[in-house]
Formats: structure tokens, C-alpha cells, sequence
């Protein structure tokens, strides 16, 4: 399917530079990566993470993103949706600051999809995996959804 705005490298490599910059400044989530990404890992982390919004938005067979986001983000205690709001919060505003107003939408229409599947996840996760009924994440269940059906 062919995107719209056509992504650079350095579009993703800008996003990504000015996004986890401010990340590891944020009062929220910067404790939240500090605890799962040593300070001497982050420009390989930004690299990871740079590969997969690179697999969705440019398109080239060699760039491939070998990764499992929900189980990463399934392994962190205490994460909320209101984590995941904040994250949304500043994606937007990096995105706003250095991509043109088209390719800021395009990618931010996507972040605020994948916030949501990786929210969905965590519920299921948290209920058919850990057997939890009540959790952060129970607005996004689609079990309970189904069995209130």
C-alpha cells in the first residue's frame, strides 16, 4: 500500500532524536525508560526504535524491525493508560516539531493506533495470562466486552 508523505531516514532520526530526548527528561516517563534502557543503551535503543517506525512508513525490504512491543511494554510494573496518554502527548508535540504538518498527522494517526492495540494487549494479557479481572488497562478489554455481549 503505498503511504501518502514519503518518509525519510531522516525524518524517523529527527522524530526520534527530539522525542526520546525529551523522554528522558519527563517527570512520568523518563524513570519508566531510565529503569528498562541504561544510559550507555540509548542511542541503540533510539536505533531500535527508530527501525520500527521505519518499517511502517518507509518502504524498503531492508528495513526490518525485529522486536515484540507487547511483551517489552507487558514486562513494566506499574504502567498505566495514563502512561500511555502522556507518551501520546509528547509524540505529538516531537512529531509537530520536526516533521512537515502532513507527515506529523500521518504518524500520529498511527502512534494513537498502536497506543491502543498495545493497550488492548496489555488487557488481554493481563486477563487470560496473569488471570487478573481487575487491572489498568480494563477499558480496553475485549473479553469482558464479548462476555457482556
Amino acid at each position: 500500500m503505498a503511504r501518502k508523505n514519503s518518509f525519510t531516514p531522516d525524518d524517523i532520526q529527527a522524530l526520534t532524536q527530539h522525542f526520546y530526548a525529551h523522554i528522558r527528561e519527563d517527570d512520568l516517563l523518563g524513570p519508566v525508560f531510565t529503569s528498562k534502557v541504561p544510559a550507555e543503551n540509548w542511542d541503540e535503543h533510539i536505533a531500535h526504535i527508530g527501525s520500527f517506525w521505519a518499517s511502517i512508513f518507509i518502504e524498503n525490504p531492508a528495513i526490518r524491525f525485529n522486536g515484540n512491543p507487547l511483551a517489552k511494554h507487558a514486562a513494566i510494573e506499574g504502567i498505566t493508560p495514563a502512561h500511555f496518554t502522556h507518551w501520546l502527548k509528547l509524540f505529538e508535540t516531537s512529531a509537530r516539531k520536526t516533521l512537515n504538518e502532513d507527515k506529523a498527522h500521518e504518524i500520529i494517526v498511527m502512534a494513537h493506533k498502536i497506543a491502543k492495540s498495545l493497550q488492548m494487549g496489555l488487557a488481554f494479557h493481563a486477563e487470560t495470562i496473569k488471570g487478573e479481572s481487575d487491572h489498568p488497562f480494563s477499558e480496553f478489554s475485549t473479553i469482558r466486552r464479548h462476555n457482556q455481549l
